[in-house]
């Protein structure tokens, strides 16, 4: 990692050093994930700064999710999580007053997309696991947070079958998003037989490789989804019987 030829202004360092570095990693062809940075003494000396503006700059990129701050190790390079893509979105959609509705809909292009994707290429490997998942998932016993969690992996696998990452990962933060009405709709009356059963259709059309079979499949889940998210919005946080 090359960190030549800096010049700072004397104005927001630790922002300047953060950009600078963030720089460096994103554009360095020798930047690896779990690669350590340099110590923050050898970074004050490089960038002329003191040690508290190195530390600041180090807080500013693992906020980012670009590092991983190591307690008596150092800073790590990594990967950023869909936690960190998540929470920029849910600040932007906060700040901007963008309704769940628009979330949802948006959703809706993104798995369509994926399931559509998906069909044309899934494998016995990547069915096997979708059916694991739901096998799980068919547990009318489970606590609501680990049914929730298997319905964000049984999206994210139709994701990953479909062979996009940045497909996968934006169904992801969507889903994370959507956790908490994910989680409500499965306690309306009759939700989790609902959505066990929306679930298989989807998984069977998969298996079948029916391309307007899993659509419809789809299609109608996420409708059922959006209609909770309006509902419980217009409710408030209280799941109610509908009708």
């Amino acid at each position: 990692m090359d960190i030549s030829h800096i010049s700072l202004s004397r104005t927001n360092l630790s922002q300047q050093v953060a950009d600078h570095l963030e720089e460096v990693i994103l554009s360095s062809p020798t930047s690896r994930v779990a690669e350590k940075l340099p110590s923050e003494m050898k970074l004050a000396k490089q960038y002329n700064v003191s040690r508290p503006i190195i530390r600041e700059a180090m807080k500013l990129l693992q906020e980012r999710g670009l590092i991983t701050l190591k307690n008596g190790s150092g800073a790590y390079i990594t990967r950023p999580e869909t936690d960190t893509v998540m929470n920029a979105v849910n600040r932007i959609m906060q700040v901007d007053r963008i309704r769940n509705e628009d979330l949802t809909q948006v959703r809706e292009i993104l798995e369509l997309s994926s399931v559509d994707l998906a069909v044309k290429k899934i494998t016995d490997e990547e069915l096997a696991h979708m059916d694991a998942i739901l096998s799980k998932f068919e547990d009318k016993t489970l606590p609501l947070k680990e049914r929730v969690k298997l319905d964000e992996q049984f999206h994210l696998a139709i994701a990953q079958a479909a062979g996009n990452e940045l497909l996968t990962m934006f169904i992801g933060v969507l889903t994370s998003l959507l956790r908490d009405y994910m989680g409500k709709g499965i306690l309306v009356e009759g939700g989790i037989e609902d959505a066990i059963s929306r679930h298989r259709q989807i998984f069977q059309a998969l298996q079948m490789r029916d391309p307007e079979a899993v659509h419809k499949a789809m299609a109608d889940h996420l409708k059922v989804s959006s209609l909770n998210v309006q509902f419980f919005d217009k409710q408030g946080s209280s799941p109610k019987k509908r009708g």
